[in-house]
């Protein structure tokens, strides 16, 4: 069982799909307020596999103590995360499979980012499919995915290092790249004169293809002035 886990997740995010680890993770603490070791274990290696997800169950269903599992749930999914040598599972390789502009331009989005130590990637979506294609490739940076699709936004909650920003829908790729530039500074994602990597799929508003990829400085327009 073990091996068959590993192998799904990889094959998942392989196949830039979302994958969910769930079942009896922290199944003590329906009971207990305190984890076993071997349930601390499964929630890291869940984690260290490259799972986009992991779930509670009966621990928050039925449990005496769901606020608690999910506190310490999510502490194990930090700690694990926080480690320098965590890569979100085994590295995925770009192979001739993976054809396309869609996954090029994510591909080449994820490798800038490392190459220059970007702190942030902002993904512009409206199905979601441009945020999913650069999480599969496991970029160190975070993902920040701008969408003004409700349910979008919603499931890329579930989407490996991804954060999710609602927007309002904007009618060119100017306006997208000024809205962003604000929103990141005023969630405090971001400072005044940092790089950023943007990708989004043009025309705005439409199901595109992603087709563009674009290095930014924080608090400079579209056109590369400042906004102010």
């Amino acid at each position: 069982l073990p091996m068959a886990q590993k192998d799904i997740i990889a094959r998942t995010n392989h196949a830039g799909r979302i994958s969910i680890t769930a079942t009896e993770m922290l199944e003590s603490m329906t009971s207990s307020r305190r984890p076993t070791r071997a349930e601390v274990t499964d929630v890291a290696n869940a984690v260290l596999d490259g799972t986009d997800a992991v779930m509670l169950s009966a621990e928050t269903a039925v449990g005496r103590y769901p606020v608690r599992a999910v506190e310490v749930m999510s502490r194990l999914c930090l700690e694990i995360e926080s480690s320098p040598t965590y890569r979100g599972g085994p590295d995925v390789e770009y192979v001739r499979s993976d054809t396309g502009f869609s996954s090029a331009i994510a591909k080449a989005c994820s490798d800038t980012a490392d190459s220059l130590g970007l702190e942030t990637v902002v993904a512009f979506t409206v199905s979601g499919n441009t945020a999913l294609l650069v999480s599969k490739y496991r970029p160190r940076s975070r993902i920040v995915a701008c969408t003004p699709d409700e349910g979008t936004y919603r499931r890329m909650a579930l989407m490996w290092g991804v954060t999710p920003l609602r927007f309002d829908r904007l009618e060119s790729t100017d306006e997208m790249i000024a809205a962003a530039d604000r929103v990141l500074r005023e969630h405090g994602l971001v400072q005044e004169g940092e790089w950023v990597a943007m990708t989004a799929g043009i025309p705005p508003n439409q199901r595109a293809s992603t087709n563009i990829l674009k290095l930014h400085v924080i608090g400079m327009g579209a056109a590369g002035v400042p906004d102010r």
